[in-house]
């Protein structure tokens, strides 16, 4: 199917292709169909094939998962973190979290994934890592959340166009914004809703302005003075405060950094030890920003 012809089949799986064709033969056979017709040296796969062909290759996936499983079940064990978080969680907040635990735990190693939202679940359910971080709990039934800490979302905006907002409008400043273009985030990121949410009470109609995939490439517009976009606590609290300012949406829910993992193989030990340092070191954070 992959190949096209018997010699390249053979190249493929290290056989002859005489053996690729006794193969073949000896399954049309067994099943009482033809899989393939030869045309101009060519060999064309029947429709039986293409069925047969295409639920094959689920099985094949699925082993191969369960490979990657046995393999990372080995490998769980003492002396061992492995984790996964969003690019906002992991460029913001794991630089501090991994400094704080390799000074109290430096005999411990740690694995760190940077994945979004939607990749969690292969990687959790395949014991790739022991936990996850995210924002919102995750919807999957095969998945465990706990919150960490809840704070406010921020609107993002360059310093000048606050100012600005503020001395013209001094009684609603977050109005001015419905002149500006707003940068909105795009794809699976449960914030979406959030800032299209805002857009629509500003008067804005969705989506407008510009669309990108992260908080991070969203931020570098903002600083452009291409806009405003709405961020996370931990993004918001690392703000360079002489070019951008942070405005706490208080009217809004706030947003919940929260950990997964597989319901059924919680974390060990050594990511326990890990997750117990998060809430301090999160309030910290909220409380500088503050």
């Amino acid at each position: 199917m992959q190949a096209g012809n018997m010699s390249a089949a053979a190249r493929l799986i290290c056989i002859t292709p005489s053996a690729v064709s006794k193969t073949i033969a000896h399954t049309e056979l067994q099943l009482g169909y033809k899989l393939f017709i030869r045309a101009k040296g060519t060999l064309v796969p029947t429709p039986e094939a293409r069925v047969l062909f295409e639920e094959s290759t689920l099985i094949h996936h699925k082993l191969a998962e369960l490979r990657r499983i046995a393999l990372n079940l080995r490998q769980t064990g003492a002396g061992q973190v492995r984790l996964a978080a969003i690019p906002a969680i992991s460029h913001e907040f794991l630089p501090l979290v991994l400094e704080k635990h390799l000074t109290q735990h430096p005999r411990v190693r740690v694995e760190v994934r940077t994945l979004h939202q939607d990749q969690m679940v292969q990687a959790l359910l395949t014991r790739s890592v022991d936990f996850a971080l995210g924002f919102y709990e995750h919807p999957h039934p095969l998945l465990t959340s706990r919150v960490l800490v809840s704070a406010p979302l921020y609107l993002a905006v360059t310093k000048d166009i606050w100012l600005r907002a503020v001395r013209s409008r001094r009684q609603n400043p977050m109005s001015f914004l419905s002149s500006m273009p707003l940068v909105r985030l795009v794809g699976e990121d449960p914030m979406c809703q959030f800032i299209d949410e805002l857009a629509r009470h500003l008067g804005l109609s969705v989506p407008e302005g510009l669309q990108v995939h992260t908080s991070r490439l969203a931020l570098e517009m903002v600083k452009r003075g291409m806009g405003w976009t709405v961020v996370d606590f931990l993004t918001a609290s690392n703000l360079d405060a002489a070019t951008l300012t942070a405005v706490p949406l208080h009217d809004f829910a706030p947003i919940s950094m929260q950990m997964h993992f597989a319901s059924s193989m919680p974390p060990g030990q050594e990511a326990l030890r890990m997750l117990d340092m998060l809430p301090g070191l999160l309030h910290g954070v909220l409380a500088a920003g503050h």
